[in-house]
């Protein structure tokens, strides 16, 4: 860690304990105009998204971007054009991906255990959990959406991923404010608590998509679940004892249960190391600039469908 900047001077510190050489910046640009890094992770609001990371590249600096990715489609273009301009590489940190059970589930797919994955239920569930910080995640325009965009969004690109990340074509969501309570009563408002979801791929492939910051389940419910159907077989990703692979199913549903085994590098350690890759080595950056647009594109059109009533196509 070569540098750090925060508006925050407590945040700055806690930082510089753990990276005591590092050199501390109160603000961003001041970090890019003078710091002598290589690569700058954008860990903002979400509407500081685009124009920082643009901001970045046009320093020459290499980017990794929290997600998700921007407030809509059309500011992950202008990142993605700026990167390419700049001729550096900018990853979106869909940490989901990198996970040891999602790594492991991934790896199963691939190698044809389950078939042809065609469906996959997934949902991040809070009981409650509406996120208070500074405000802005229940500020819509800072940040681009509620619960659908903060929980759901990492859900939808994890499933998207182990389908095989088929070409989206419709979407129909639904989406709820029940618990405006839960925030103090001069903190804006104006997003959804909870959304509900599918998702339809050109080649039949469907995605049911649920998340909550608030909702009225027993706590021992929240959490994370993604089960992933193929027509030999399924993956459950998410169970206390980690990931099952589930087939040779016969006509009584009688079947073979294999739990799977973890890669040793996951989580962010194993994000951070596919970004020097894609940095040194030329690896391509995933999910890649036009992976990150096609996610935002679902987003978009999930909101759209949501206030309409009706069904939305991915555009």
């Amino acid at each position: 860690m070569a540098a750090v900047a925060d508006l925050i001077p407590a945040r700055r510190q806690a930082i510089l304990q753990l990276f005591p050489k590092a050199v501390e910046f109160a603000e961003a640009g001041e970090l890019l105009e003078k710091a002598q890094v290589d690569a700058v992770s954008v860990c903002l609001p979400n509407h500081l998204h685009a124009p920082m990371v643009i901001a970045a590249l046009k320093a020459g600096k290499h980017a990794v971007c929290e997600t998700p990715p921007a407030l809509n489609a059309g500011e992950v273009i202008k990142m993605s054009a700026a990167a390419e301009k700049a001729g550096k590489v900018l990853l979106f940190a869909a940490q989901r991906r990198f996970g040891g059970a999602e790594q492991a589930a991934a790896q199963t797919i691939e190698k044809g255990y389950i078939g042809q994955p065609y469906h996959v239920r997934a949902s991040w569930m809070r009981t409650r959990g509406v996120p208070a910080g500074t405000g802005w995640y229940t500020d819509r325009a800072k940040s681009g959406g509620g619960a659908l965009l903060d929980l759901g969004l990492p859900m939808l690109d994890l499933s998207w991923r182990l389908l095989g990340e088929p070409k989206p074509l419709t979407v129909f969501a639904v989406v709820h404010q029940r618990f405006k309570d839960l925030v103090a009563n001069d903190a804006t408002f104006d997003v959804e608590d909870s959304a509900f979801a599918i998702v339809r791929f050109e080649d039949g492939r469907s995605i049911e998509l649920s998340s909550s910051w608030a909702i009225n389940q027993p706590p021992r419910h929240q959490g994370t679940s993604c089960r992933v159907h193929g027509d030999k077989g399924a993956v459950e990703v998410y169970l206390h004892g980690g990931p099952v692979l589930y087939r040779n199913f016969t006509a009584k549903a009688e079947l073979k249960e294999s739990p799977l085994k973890l890669p040793k590098l996951v989580q962010y350690a194993a994000m951070m190391r596919h970004f020097r890759a894609a940095i040194r080595d030329g690896v391509a950056a995933s999910p890649s600039g036009a992976q990150a647009m096609t996610l935002m594109r679902m987003t978009d059109a999930l909101y759209k469908s949501a206030l309409s009533g009706k069904s939305s196509e991915v555009r």
